[in-house]
Formats: C-alpha cells, structure tokens, sequence
C-alpha cells in the first residue's frame, strides 16, 4: 500500500508548516502524546478552528497531528501533521473564537 500526503495547501506568509516526511516516516519510534484539544490554526491565509489528536516528537521538533474542515459540508476534510509553532497553531481561547469567526 503506498502513501499518499494530502496535497499541500497553498501557502500564505504566516500559514502552518507541514512536518517533514522524512522524519514522519522514518526508522525508530518517536515519543507520542494522544490527546484530544480544540485549537486554532493559520492555514490559506486565515484562522480557523482544528482538532488536535496527537503530538509526536521529531528529530526537528514537536509535530501535531490536526484535522480541520475545508468545506462546510466536509467535516474532515483537512489534516496534516504540523510542526508546533505557537503563531500559527493556538489553543482556543476567547480571543481565537473571533480570529476563526466561530463567534458569528
């Protein structure tokens, strides 16, 4: 069975950063947290609201595996795992509602 990413979205200045497959994929086991949070993240340009299930430790750093909705009929549509960078992927807060327009 091959693998096959989710294609990359389009990148804008401030987006996430996908981990490194390499790193995802390679030899040995990386510690992993399971954990289920709301949060939000900066993806095409904008806030918005993501599920987080998981944090894996890479050689680069800390990755997190997110789920997000692309469309409004397609609950999950959106997933990657994304390297921790806390300007672009928040806990939800006050605050965060407003920036993802869930407070609309």
């Amino acid at each position: 069975m091959q693998h096959h990413p989710e294609p990359e979205p389009q990148r804008y200045p401030g987006d996430i950063a996908r981990a490194p497959e390499p790193e995802l994929l390679g030899p040995g086991m990386s510690p992993q947290r399971d954990t289920w949070q709301i949060v939000i993240i900066c993806i095409e340009g904008e806030w918005r609201p993501a599920l987080l299930t998981q944090w894996r430790r890479l050689p680069s750093g800390w990755a997190a595996h997110v789920r997000w909705r692309q469309e409004p009929h397609d609950p999950v549509g959106g997933w990657a795992w994304i390297m921790h960078d806390p300007t672009r992927l928040q806990p939800l807060t006050p605050d965060g509602i407003d920036n993802a327009g869930l407070g609309e």
